[in-house]
């Protein structure tokens, strides 16, 4: 059995974090979620209030970096049902999807038409399956062309800076557009390519710096600002666009 959430607020190091804390039967711990949505916590119905509140103050430092990563994405995802007439975008273009049943069709695979990404699939899908064969399909073709250009512009962005070209790996995660390993090899959100060029240099830019510089140093920004003075007006764009391309 599940209580109603009762919302709490603690304030950590100048910042204010706000949850709900519901309470539970099946739980022995206590158990903290962040997304869009918030932050949740699960408790077992034996904790009392005091107790559950000191485990999540030991907490705030993880919840507040897992609320700046979803920030870093610009809002909650667009809801796609991945039917014809639906906008995707690609490196900034608006695209219209066109989803085709096809006989010849065994395994779908997207085509580019002028302003269309066409989406051929097996005849008599279900719409669930019909749906997950679309988004599937879409993330193949983003995922190919994505790794086309993220390396030639991990190329161009590392010569700037006078580093070497490090390994880029195209991923899928939700809650960041790209990382950078102690190894000085990239992480780069798949999703990214749908963003306008000017954002996708931004992020690798980014990236790229974090091979000199693991941390948000002085360092770091001036290396940033060397290689791309506009960074700034680059991230207010992202900000406001991400949530088109979060899906």
């Amino acid at each position: 059995m599940m209580t109603e959430p009762v919302a709490h607020k603690i304030d950590f190091g100048g910042e204010a974090i706000h949850f709900t804390i519901e309470r539970t039967t099946r739980r022995k711990t206590v158990a903290i979620s962040v997304g869009y949505e918030g932050v949740r916590v699960l408790a077992p119905s034996d904790l009392d209030d005091d107790h559950v509140i000191g485990v999540v103050h030991k907490k705030c430092p993880w919840v507040l970096r897992k609320q700046a990563d979803y920030r870093e994405l610009g809002g909650e995802p667009t809801p796609r049902e991945f039917v014809s007439g639906e906008t995707f975008h690609y490196l900034g273009r608006t695209y219209r999807l066109k989803v085709v049943p096809d006989t010849e069709t065994i395994v779908s695979r997207i085509i580019a038409r002028g302003a269309s990404l066409v989406a051929p699939v097996p005849v008599n899908l279900g719409p669930l399956l019909r749906k997950t064969t679309v988004r599937g399909a879409l993330q193949h073709w983003y995922g190919d062309h994505a790794k086309r250009h993220f390396m030639i512009r991990a190329r161009i962005m590392a010569e700037r800076l006078g580093v070497p070209t490090p390994t880029v790996h195209v991923v899928d995660q939700s809650k960041r557009w790209g990382s950078c390993d102690v190894r000085g090899r990239l992480r780069l959100n798949w999703r990214l390519i749908m963003a306008p060029m000017s954002l996708v240099d931004y992020v690798i830019a980014h990236e790229v710096c974090h091979v000199l510089e693991h941390n948000h140093s002085r360092h770091f920004w001036r290396s940033l600002e060397t290689i791309m003075p506009d960074y700034e007006t680059r991230v207010r764009q992202l900000d406001r666009m991400g949530q088109l391309f979060m899906w």
